[in-house]
C-alpha cells in the first residue's frame, strides 16, 4: 500500500535532519539539548547569524514536523489544541511574572530544579494551582518536571530570565488576550465589519478606546516602555542578517536613512558591517532624544564626524532628505498599515528620491498556501550536490514554518487593519506609489528586503 504523503515527508524530514547536524558540526556549534544548562547559541538570532544552510535546513525541518502532525493528528484533537493554547500563554506569563523562572535559574541544582511546593511556599501560591501550570508548561517544552511535581528550567526557558530576550518578548502588549477574544464579533458582527481603517480594529473594541494604536500608546506610558521594548527586540531578530545578506557595496548613494529606526540598532550593525556609508537614524521626537543620547554614549566618533545622524521626523509628513544622496530603510513599517495609509507614507519617501536611489523595504512576504502541488525544492541547500538524490520537496510556504507569519498578519489585522503582503500585493502598493520593486533578497530571518526603485 503506498503512502505518498507520509513517505514524503518522513524522507524530506531524514534529509533536512542529516544537514542540520551536518551544517551544525560544520559550524562547530554544540550539540542541542533540551537538558543543558545554559543557552544554545541558536536560540539568539540577535547575536548569532547561523549559515544560509543551516537555517534553511532548520525551517525545513520545522515544516516538515508541522506537516507531518497536520497529516496524522486527528481534527478534533488539533482544534482542541489550538483551542486551549491561550492557556500555554496564560502559565508561562505567570511564571515569568512570579519570578519563578528567575527562582528555578539559581537553585543550587539548576538540573534537579526544586519542589512545586518549595516554588508555592517561596512565592505565597497554592501548590495544588501551580503543579497543574508547570506541566502544561513541560508538556510544551517550556520546563522540565524531573520528578514527581518537581520542576527545572530547560534549554528553551532560559531565555525568560531577567536580562534575557525572551523575558522582553513576553511581557509586551497588555490585554493581549482581550483582543484576541474580540476578534470573531469585529470580523463577522461589528458595525465596522466592512470597514479598513485603523481607527476601526479589534483593538477600540477591546481597549474600549476611540484612539488608534500608536495615539493610545503614547497616552499608556507603561504600555510604551514595554510596547516599544518589544518592537526593538521583534527588530533585532533580523539585523544581523540584514547586514550581511544585502550588498550594501552594490548601493549607488552614500547615506541610507532608517526611517522609524528606534535606536539605532540596525544602523550601527550596518555602519559597522560597511563603514564606507554614512547613516541617518529618524524618529519621532520622543524616541530621537533617547537615540542620541544613546549614540553619543556609544558611537561618539561617528556622531561627531558626522558619519551617524539622528534628526526627528514622522513619516507621514515629506521626506526632508531629498536626492541621489539617500536610500531609505523601512523596517516593519508597512505591514502596520492597511493600503492607504501605507501609500502615504511610501509617498513621501518617493517624492524625495533621487534616480540612483532605493527604498528598502524590509517586512514578511507571505507565500499564498496553495495546496501540496506548490513545491519547494530542496536541491539548493542539502548535502552535498548529489545530483542522484531524489528531489524532495515541500509545499512553497513552508507550511506550519510559515506560521508566525500568517498569525502576525493576524495581529497587525486586529490591532492596525494591516497585514503582511504577498509579492503580488507588495507589487501592487508599489506600483501605485511610481516605484517598481528591482529585487527581493530573502533573508536568514522570517522578513526579507524588497528593494524598490522609482519606475521612470
Amino acid at each position: 500500500m503506498a503512502h505518498a504523503e507520509l513517505d514524503r515527508l518522513q524522507a524530506c524530514l531524514n534529509l533536512a535532519l542529516d544537514t542540520f547536524r551536518k551544517e551544525m558540526d560544520k559550524s562547530q556549534l554544540p550539540p542541542l539539548s533540551q537538558h543543558s544548562s545554559v543557552e544554545h547559541p541558536l536560540d539568539d538570532p540577535t547575536t548569532y547569524l547561523p549559515s544560509t544552510a543551516l537555517f534553511e535546513a532548520r525551517r525545513l525541518s520545522l515544516a516538515c514536523l508541522g506537516e507531518l502532525k497536520n497529516l496524522i493528528q486527528p481534527p478534533l484533537d488539533k482544534r482542541l489544541d489550538e483551542k486551549y493554547t491561550a492557556y500555554v500563554v496564560a502559565s508561562t506569563d505567570i511564571l515569568i511574572k512570579t519570578d519563578i523562572i528567575d527562582y528555578l535559574s539559581g537553585v543550587p541544582n539548576p538540573s534537579e530544579g526544586a519542589p512545586a511546593t518549595e516554588l508555592a511556599s517561596a512565592f505565597e501560591l497554592d501548590s495544588h494551582k501551580l503543579v497543574p501550570i508547570l506541566r502544561c508548561c513541560a508538556a510544551n517544552g517550556w520546563v522540565r518536571e524531573t520528578r514527581d511535581s518537581s520542576f527545572a528550567l530547560n534549554r528553551c526557558s532560559r531565555t525568560f530570565i531577567k536580562g534575557h530576550p525572551g523575558r522582553r518578548l513576553n511581557l509586551s502588549t497588555p490585554r493581549f488576550m482581550s483582543l484576541v477574544s474580540v476578534m470573531p464579533r469585529w470580523v463577522t458582527e461589528s458595525d465596522w465589519k466592512l470597514s479598513r481603517s485603523p481607527a476601526q480594529t479589534a483593538f477600540q473594541i477591546a481597549y474600549k478606546t476611540p484612539l488608534k494604536l500608536f495615539s493610545w500608546v503614547m497616552e499608556n506610558p507603561q504600555a510604551l516602555v514595554r510596547i516599544s521594548d518589544h518592537l526593538q527586540l521583534f527588530g533585532d531578530m533580523s539585523t544581523p542578517s540584514i547586514a550581511a545578506d544585502y550588498p550594501w557595496e552594490q548601493l549607488e548613494t552614500p547615506v541610507i536613512v532608517d526611517c522609524g529606526g528606534g535606536k539605532g540598532g540596525l544602523v550601527s550593525a550596518i555602519l559597522d558591517a560597511h563603514p564606507s556609508l554614512r547613516g541617518i537614524v529618524q524618529d519621532t521626537e520622543n524616541v530621537v532624544a533617547l537615540t542620541s543620547t544613546k549614540m553619543k554614549e556609544h558611537r561618539p566618533r561617528d556622531v561627531e564626524n558626522g558619519t551617524l545622524t539622528v534628526e526627528a521626523h514622522n513619516f507621514f509628513q515629506p521626506q526632508p532628505r531629498i536626492g541621489n544622496e539617500y536610500s531609505f530603510i523601512m523596517r516593519h513599517i508597512m505591514h502596520n498599515w492597511p493600503d492607504e495609509e501605507a501609500a502615504v507614507i511610501l509617498g513621501n519617501v518617493v517624492s524625495a528620491l533621487g534616480p540612483k536611489s532605493k527604498i528598502l523595504i524590509v517586512d514578511m512576504v507571505t507565500v499564498p498556501n496553495l495546496d501540496s502541488t506548490a513545491t519547494t525544492s530542496t536541491n539548493s541547500f542539502l548535502l552535498d550536490g548529489d545530483a542522484k538524490r531524489p528531489d524532495y520537496s515541500i509545499q512553497s510556504h513552508f507550511g506550519s514554518a510559515s506560521q508566525l507569519v500568517n498569525t502576525l498578519s493576524m495581529h497587525m489585522l486586529t490591532m492596525m487593519n494591516g497585514c503582511e503582503r504577498s509579492l503580488p500585493e507588495w507589487e501592487k502598493l508599489v506600483k501605485g506609489c511610481g516605484l517598481r520593486i528591482t529585487n527581493v533578497y530573502p533573508l536568514r530571518a522570517h522578513t526579507s528586503i524588497i528593494e524598490c526603485a522609482l519606475d521612470s
